[in-house]
């Protein structure tokens, strides 16, 4: 019977470092995502003398300190309309993909007077860049 407690005891100080491990792991994640996102805008104004103001997405995801596991679903929304575009001809109007982003950020009101439609329009400017995105990208911007 004291083998058992003894081994219960060792199962459970091994889940409350596994527990501490993850947070950890959690921390370290979004700690690397901001860092990222700060190197990137640095290197944008440096070596590609970019103008960065208060429209540009990669600022604003920093300054509202928007959760770092939701960095990529900006990027998912506008790929589904594309995939969504190509298949079926459909795609989201302006405002519906304005709102479709603002909700994946998980944005408080105060957070929304940042986050303006021109945002959004200088997202979708930046992804005009890439050729499959691009039709979809120029029929979301047509209804403005």
């Amino acid at each position: 019977m004291n083998n058992i407690n003894v081994l219960e005891e060792r199962i459970k100080r091994i889940e409350e470092e596994i527990h501490h491990i993850d947070r950890l792991d959690g921390t370290t994640f979004e700690l690397t995502e901001k860092l990222n996102k700060a190197v990137g805008l640095l290197i944008r104004v440096v070596e590609k003398n970019e103008q960065i103001d208060k429209k540009d997405l990669d600022y604003l995801l920093l300054k509202l300190r928007v959760d770092a596991n939701k960095y990529y679903e900006v990027p998912t929304i506008i790929h589904k309309a594309a995939i969504n575009y190509k298949r079926t001809g459909e795609y989201p109007t302006f405002y519906e993909i304005h709102q479709s982003i603002v909700s994946a950020l998980s944005l408080t009101e105060k957070d929304k007077q940042d986050f303006s439609i021109e945002v959004t329009e200088s997202l979708l400017k930046r992804y005009m860049d890439i050729e499959e995105i691009l039709p979809v990208c120029e029929k979301i911007l047509s209804t403005k």
